[in-house]
This record gives structure tokens, C-alpha cells and sequence, in this order.
């Protein structure tokens, strides 16, 4: 599992990085910068995966969409994304990769890497560099370690899920993949459902399991549109229901479960507001299924929120939680049990009770205890 993520010389990300655990959260106005960590992660999960021909498009695309203003006095310089990886209690790894085409490993020497990595001056550690600009890269020539890494980037996407698009008849195509706002999940059941009968029946297993009244799901031909699709559901009795006709949460759930039965689904997810669009009433049940899902796929899974129900949802692991502010047209990010640690701290050394966060971390989050929220006249609050 990655234990953190670190951007470099991305939008408003100068230099910022977050601690992970299985499922995280971002938190922060409007314009902070959870979204460009995001999408940072994905430009970068991309480029892993392509060959050096390719990598001079990644990098014009990056100096295209260079943050201006204050940057404008810097050099063009790579996207750099630094990843670590805890492996066991005395191992890790950590890899540095630069959008210019060149990766860096960092990891404790093994016996059977030792002829292969250049050493360092710390006898205990090792490091191996690769420059993709003038060869191919030969991924098996990578430890082990590195191997890790690199497959928890695969299929990487940023995605914003939108149930509202799912009552849409849509034009019957092939499509393997789910796209990042879930327009074409009708379609890309009857592709599953057509080519691979025995991932689409667990698809439809888990699906029962998380929703119970509902027991399978179809895709047949919109009656009123030859040619096209629509999302259909049917209960134990074999009663019928048209996409429209279920909560936007089962909706949200078949979503999920879609992104993760994708023949090579992401081991890394990225989420963005998993509230919009689902009633406050069933926001916990949505975050409920996100963790089992995380623990049921052995997945890491990274969600933004502006929802307080969503941030108490986290009261009990809040180390798993980055507030992102902007300072001086940067991104800031800051861990909200530090923040809540060094609260307490000065609260101790004046005499005063603690804050007892958990009780209502989301309260105290819209409050701006933890900073992460719109001042009053829309710029970022600071941390109390």
C-alpha cells in the first residue's frame, strides 16, 4: 500500500505532498488544489506507462497548462512525483519519477538486488536510475519493488462520478472501459455482460450483496429510441425498474463496483465528490460501501469531499485526511491529525481541556478548526 505521495511542479502544486492509508480524503475550498493533486497523480500514472517517443507529448502538454502568475519566472521544469510504498514492517520502497522521462528507485538493499543497483554512501540503501530518453525502458530489469509501485499506477483515473446520466438512453457501442464520469455505464455492462459472462455474474453478485432488494441488471433496447440502450433493474419477485426509478445511491454503487470489474481495474482510486448528487440521508451508506470496497479489492482508494458527513466518516483514522489550503498562490497541505495534535498541544500548555475531535470532526472542520474552508470573504481560512 502507498504510504505517501509527493508532487512536484504541477498547477498551483509547487511542492506538496500527502500521507495515505487505505482510504483517504482531501479537504479544502474551492480552488485549493485537491483537484490538481488528483490530476496530477494521473498525468503521471499515464506517462509511467508510456514509451519515451511519447514522453515529449506528456511534457508539451505540461508546459501548455503551466500555472502562470507567480511561475512565470521559473523554468519549464519536469513534473516530478515521488511515491513510497510500504512492503513490510522493515521494508519500503520509494520511487521518484520525473515527467522528462526518467525514473529513480529508492529501496533497501536485498541480497538478490545487490548486483544489480549502483550503491549509494549509505550502505544500506540503494538506488537505480533509468533514462527513458535514450532507451526503451526494460521494466524487468526494476527490482521487485519497483514492479509494486508501478502496477499500483495502472489504469490510474480520475474519476467524477455523475448518476444523473445513468436514466440516459444511450447509442448502443463497445466500450471496454468505464469512462471518468460513469456516462456510459449501460453500455459498458452489455460490453461485459456480452464478452465476459463470469465477471459481469460477480459484478451482479456484489451488486445483490450491497444492495439486496435489487438482484440483477440488464441493458436492453430503449422501446422508444431503435438502436439504443437503458439501464434496467430487477428485484426477487421480478418486478422491473428503470434507471430513474432507484436512489442515486444504488446508482453511485454500480458505479463502484463497474470500476473495479473492469477487465484491469485500477489498484489506485481516485474519486471526486462522492456526495454530489446523493441525499444527505445516504451519504453513509455510500461511505460505508467505499471502505468495504476498499477492504472486500484490496484497493487504495483517494476521494476530495466539501460534505461534513463525509469528513465524520473519518473521525477515527483522521491521520488519513490532507486539508489543502492556498497561500500565496501555492498549495498547502497539511495532515488533519497534526493539525488536531498541535491544537491540543497549546490547548495542554495553558491548562485548558483538549478538543475531543472526534465527537464531530466534521463540525469542527466547517468551523475552520482545521482550516481547509472559505473565510467569509471566499478566500482560505487558516488553521486555528
Amino acid at each position: 500500500m502507498l504510504t505517501s505521495l509527493r508532487i512536484q511542479n504541477f498547477r498551483s502544486i509547487r511542492d506538496a505532498s500527502v500521507k495515505l492509508g487505505q482510504v483517504n480524503l482531501f479537504i479544502g475550498p474551492n480552488n485549493s488544489g485537491k483537484s490538481n493533486f488528483l490530476k496530477g497523480i494521473e498525468v503521471i500514472a499515464a506517462a509511467v506507462f508510456a514509451y519515451p517517443t511519447e514522453q515529449s507529448e506528456y511534457l508539451k502538454w505540461y508546459e501548455k497548462n503551466l500555472s502562470r502568475g507567480k511561475f512565470d519566472r521559473f523554468e519549464p521544469v519536469p513534473i516530478i512525483i515521488q511515491a513510497v510504498e510500504k512492503l513490510s514492517e522493515d521494508n519500503f520502497c520509494e520511487v521518484n519519477y520525473s515527467l522528462r522521462g526518467s525514473y529513480q528507485v529508492h529501496t533497501p538493499i536485498t541480497p538478490n538486488m545487490q548486483a544489480a543497483l549502483v550503491g549509494t554512501d549509505d550502505e544500506s540503501e540503494q538506488r537505480m536510475e533509468l533514462d527513458l530518453k535514450s532507451a526503451k525502458p526494460s521494466f524487468l530489469a526494476f527490482p521487485r519493488e519497483f514492479s509494486i509501485i508501478r502496477d499500483r499506477f495502472r489504469n490510474c483515473l480520475l474519476y467524477k462520478i455523475e448518476p444523473v446520466t445513468f436514466d440516459n438512453s444511450v447509442e448502443l457501442s463497445y466500450e471496454p472501459m468505464l469512462t471518468a464520469n460513469g456516462a456510459n455505464l449501460a453500455n459498458f455492462l452489455n460490453t461485459l455482460s456480452q464478452n465476459n459472462k463470469a465477471q459481469f455474474k460477480t459484478l451482479e453478485t456484489d451488486f445483490e450483496t450491497c444492495v439486496g432488494n435489487l438482484v440483477s441488471i440488464a441493458t436492453p433496447p430503449d422501446p422508444d429510441k431503435p438502436g439504443h440502450l437503458k439501464l434496467k433493474f430487477f428485484d426477487i419477485k421480478g418486478n422491473a425498474y428503470w434507471a430513474d426509478e432507484v436512489s442515486e445511491g444504488v446508482l453511485y454503487f454500480l458505479a463502484l463496483l463497474c470500476i473495479v470489474h473492469q477487465p484491469d481495474p485500477p489498484k489506485l482510486l481516485l474519486l471526486e465528490e462522492p456526495e454530489k448528487g446523493i441525499h444527505p440521508r445516504r451519504i453513509r451508506e455510500v461511505m460505508d460501501f467505499i471502505f468495504e470496497l476498499a477492504r472486500m479489492r484490496d484497493i487504495q482508494i483517494i476521494l476530495t469531499s466539501h460534505s461534513p458527513y463525509v469528513v465524520d466518516h473519518f473521525r477515527d483514522i483522521p491521520e488519513c485526511i490532507s486539508v489543502f489550503d492556498r497561500e500565496n498562490g501555492e498549495t498547502v497541505i497539511r495532515n488533519a491529525k497534526d493539525i488536531m495534535d498541535a491544537k491540543n498541544a497549546e490547548l495542554r500548555a495553558v491548562g485548558e481541556e483538549p478538543i475531543h475531535f472526534s465527537d464531530g470532526l466534521g463540525e469542527y472542520w466547517v468551523s475552520g478548526f482545521l482550516g481547509g474552508v472559505p473565510d467569509v470573504l471566499g478566500t482560505e481560512a487558516r488553521p486555528a
